[in-house]
Parts: C-alpha cells; structure tokens; sequence
C-alpha cells in the first residue's frame, strides 16, 4: 500500500525518550509529527505497539527463501520473496548476508543480482548492502567443528567488490589467520568494516586486530573462543573493548539468557546490535526436514538442529528476540527495541535518515502485538506487510521436505 499522507493514533509509539500515547504523522515517506494533541481523522491502531523498523544487520534467509539461485532469474525471484518474508517479521531494512566458504563464481553471481536490490524500495525489507561472511573463516558451526581455513586471497575480494560497487557493507574473517592485517586494511579503504567471525582466535590476537580496525564482532559468543580465567578469549576481548560492536542473537537458545543479562552489565548497550542470523528455517513448523540430503530438526524452542544435535542457524526472527529480552532478561522495551533499530543504523552510516521514530526520518515502523508479532510493517511510508493479508509467505519447496 502507497500512501502519500498518514496519520496513526497509538497508544505506545517508543520513541530514543521512550514511549508515547498519542499520534504520528507521515508524509511523503518521512515522520512529520509525533504528538499527544488530539487529531479527529486518525486511524485508531488500538492496543498494538509502535517500535521503529527493524535493521537486521546479518540475515542470511527467511521462510526458505535466501538471495541466491542457478541463475540470475531465479536469483532475483527468490530474493524479492525473501524480501516479502523479512516484511512478516517486522524487519524494515536488512543487509543480506552471503556466507562462504570458498572463494568461488556463487558469490560472484549472488552480488551481480543484489545490486539491483540494494537502495531501491522494495515490496518488503529494503536492502542497505551486503554482509560478507567468509570465506576467509577458520572454524564453523558448534561443537569444536573445523575445516581447513582458506588463504586470504585479496584478488578474490577485489573482484567481489568490483561487482558490488560499494555494496558490501561488512566482512567476517578470522583476524589470526596469515595475511588478515592486509585484508582488513584493504576494507578499511573501501569504506567496509572488518568483522571479527568463525574464530579461533585468543584474547591477545582479538585485541591486536581491533588495533589494526575490526569494529564488529559476528554473532558474539557463537563459533568463537570463550572466556577462561587465564584467557578470555575473542569473546572477552570483544566485550571489554568499546572499539567493538557486538552483534547478538537474542533468542535465548543461541546465547542463553543469563549469559545476555551478563553481557547487558558487561558491554555498554549502544554496543549491542541484535541480529537474526536467520536460517532459511524462519517461520517455518516445527519438524523435521530433509533438504538436499541433509536432515534438520526445529525443536519445540525453536533450535535448527542436525542430527548429532549441533546447532545449524537460527529460526527466530529479531523480533523474537527483543520479546525474550523484555520478558526474561529485564530489558526495557525502549532500550530493546534501540538495539535493534537504532544501534546497527549507527555503526553502518544510516542514523540520520533510519533507526528511530523521530521527525524527519523515514517513516519505517512496525505495529506489535502483545505477543511481539509484527501486524503491519511500514517502510518509508509504504506498508510492505498487513497480517491477515500478505500470508502463506513460506517457500512451498520447502514446506514439501518436512517429514510426515
């Protein structure tokens, strides 16, 4: 839906100075009016929550749908359904995130069709760049799993950001490898931030790369070095050192909560960027599924599991996640909601025009309900999501692999 002019009556509208009982205005795409005066015409949004759009900074697939396919068709097909998808989940604008393990002609493809995505409106979420992950990586998935780490190879990251013309954002390596100064150097001067990710790095090599420009550390806590009391690891470095923001799945599974109130007291929160790091499992049934030879398994709390029980992505949306830190980790939904909207716009050059409900930013918004699910979702004053409306969103392909 297309609308020029909007006027919303909202009981809870949460603003950077909390929440308000009043009313917001919209006009050509921006926020013209946040107010407690008393307007006539308004559309009554009843007991629904408003919180700013969600900006998920490292997503790599939603409803079965991912930015990638066999050819450039296809590829573009799925990403607009991806796109559609997020849009359910309250998600306003994404990076979508390539992850790699070799350095090959997929990520070459994938990038020559998201730059057509990126900065444009979409029917959905609107792609603000690309997360790279990998290949440059030295460890994968939980439970100590290792693969042999591929060398830095800079002509391959020359050419995939030939092909992006500045459309990648970040990019996750593992600062202890050989050559990773250079590499991250060389991100510094094409204007993306070096993240630290998939990493055996120990505490004294973490804070070496965030001397030589690191900034993020991916998906803290998961598939990196943890805290011992004679090393801290990558992960205590990442968490002492205010150069490094923290992204941080929320889901209570990926990082238990008395681990996310630890870190609340540990990290300053404007440090904190919630992220999904969904799995093409987002939204999906609980089940098992058989997909291309390989079994996965959501749990009833929502884990992706193989079957030797290691966790394999996440099926929780941000959004989710930010009603399991209300609930259960005693976060204020203003701060909450400030991590996963206003915190990632910061650190990646978005604040002034996204990230918060404030006159003169994009009006991207999303309508919650007790429940934190996503009701309607607004990007730059266009509604890209009605519940009840925009439904059966998941890929049939995918709903046909789970088992009876």
């Amino acid at each position: 839906m297309k609308t020029d002019k909007l006027l919303l009556r909202c009981r809870s509208i949460i603003t950077p100075d909390g929440p308000v009982n009043g009313y917001l205005a919209v006009e050509d795409g921006k926020i013209t009016c946040i107010s407690t005066d008393r307007y006539s015409d308004a559309r009554d949004c009843g007991d629904m929550t408003m919180i700013p759009g969600i900006f998920d900074t490292h997503n790599h697939a939603s409803c079965g749908y991912s930015p990638d396919g066999k050819t450039k068709k296809e590829t573009s097909e799925r990403t607009a359904k991806y796109l559609k998808a997020l849009a359910s989940f309250g998600v306003t604008s994404v990076f979508p995130t390539l992850f790699a393990t070799e350095p090959d002609e997929d990520s070459y493809n994938s990038l020559t069709v998201l730059k057509d995505f990126v900065g444009r409106p979409q029917d959905g979420a609107k792609p603000l760049g690309v997360n790279f992950e990998g290949p440059f990586l030295n460890r994968t998935g939980e439970h100590e799993k290792r693969y042999e780490a591929k060398p830095i190879n800079l002509d391959y990251v020359k050419k995939c950001f030939a092909i992006s013309k500045g459309m990648i954002k970040v990019m996750g390596l593992a600062p202890e490898l050989n050559g990773s100064r250079q590499l991250i150097s060389y991100l510094k001067r094409n204007g993306a931030i070096a993240a630290m990710a998939h990493t055996d790095a120990n505490a004294k090599e973490a804070f070496q790369s965030f001397e030589d420009g690191i900034t993020v550390s991916t998906h803290t806590c998961n598939v990196m070095v943890g805290i011992h009391h004679r090393d801290v690891g990558g992960l205590g470095a990442a968490l002492l050192d205010d150069r490094v923001n923290c992204e941080l799945i929320c889901d209570g599974v990926h990082v238990c909560n008395d681990m996310l109130k630890l870190i609340m007291r540990t990290k300053p929160q404007d440090k904190v960027m919630m992220i999904s790091d969904s799995s093409r499992f987002v939204g999906m049934p609980q089940g098992t599924y058989i997909v291309r030879g390989e079994t996965r398994i959501i749990d009833q709390d929502g884990r992706v599991l193989d079957l030797d029980g290691g966790l394999n992505g996440s099926s929780r949306p941000v959004l989710f996640g930010i009603g399991n830190l209300v609930r259960n980790v005693g976060i204020p939904l203003t701060a909450a909601v400030r991590m996963a909207s206003l915190n990632p716009c910061r650190v990646y050059g978005f604040a002034e025009d996204k990230g918060s409900l404030e006159v003169g930013k994009d009006a991207d918004f999303v309508l919650i309900d007790q429940n934190f699910n996503a009701q309607e979702t607004w990007s730059e004053g266009r509604q890209v999501y009605l519940r009840g409306i925009d439904e059966h969103l998941e890929n049939p392909d995918l709903v046909k692999c789970k088992q009876k």
